[in-house]
């Protein structure tokens, strides 16, 4: 039996009663099997529409490209978040509802939201906008650009191909191993502390590399 002082790590389910927005929309029929289930999603605000008496908020976790859009009506728990304008693009909020069928044409689905709660609120001078940003300006915000479409698309191509190639490795019995850099580089005479070579040149000068014709 195992020492009673092992504690294991809870379940993702045990101690967390969100669900991502990849998992609520992003099979192939987009969310419509869904659609009557209660849920409750946190992440960040990329938009938010105040129309007086009902509001558009889409939020966004990192599991998915593609945002959730929450409608949440006046009379909704926590709604002055929204009234009094300090809910702003950035924030991270959590959004109790229920999955309906949307009537736009740009999601099949939506969160019919009957609570929202902010979880860390946004400077106003936030960097990151519904336009879209040049590589230039992201460069700059480094910390917050993994947010962007771009960024998180070029992410997960880099990670289905690293994926890729060490499955096909690891199913045919090879290893992994961090081997050392060695580059032919010579930045700033770094070159020359140390000698790399095949030859054995113990208690003999080193060979002197022949410059190209």
């Amino acid at each position: 039996s195992e020492p009673t002082s092992v504690q294991r790590v809870p379940a993702r389910d045990a101690f967390n009663g969100r669900i991502r927005v990849v998992d609520i929309k992003g099979g192939a029929d987009e969310g419509m099997s869904n659609v009557g289930k209660d849920y409750e999603v946190r992440g960040w605000v990329r938009t938010v529409r105040d129309q007086k008496t009902f509001a558009f908020i889409e939020i966004n976790d990192g599991s998915t490209l593609a945002g959730l859009q929450a409608v949440l009506q006046a009379d909704c728990e926590g709604y002055s978040c929204i009234s009094d304008k300090s809910l702003s693009t950035g924030a991270a909020v959590l959004v109790k509802g229920k999955l309906v069928e949307s009537v736009g044409s740009n999601q099949k689905v939506e969160l019919a939201g009957t609570k929202i709660e902010v979880i860390g609120d946004c400077p106003t001078d936030y960097p990151l906008q519904k336009k879209r940003h040049t590589m230039e300006f992201l460069r700059g915000i480094a910390h917050l650009r993994p947010r962007t479409n771009m960024i998180g698309a070029v992410t997960r191509v880099r990670n289905a191909l690293a994926y890729a190639t060490h499955t096909f490795f690891q199913e045919r019995k090879f290893l992994y191993v961090n081997t050392p850099i060695i580059t032919a580089s010579d930045c700033e005479g770094a070159g020359e502390q140390f000698l790399v070579t095949t030859l054995d040149v113990s208690g003999k000068e080193a060979p002197k590399e022949t410059p190209p014709p």
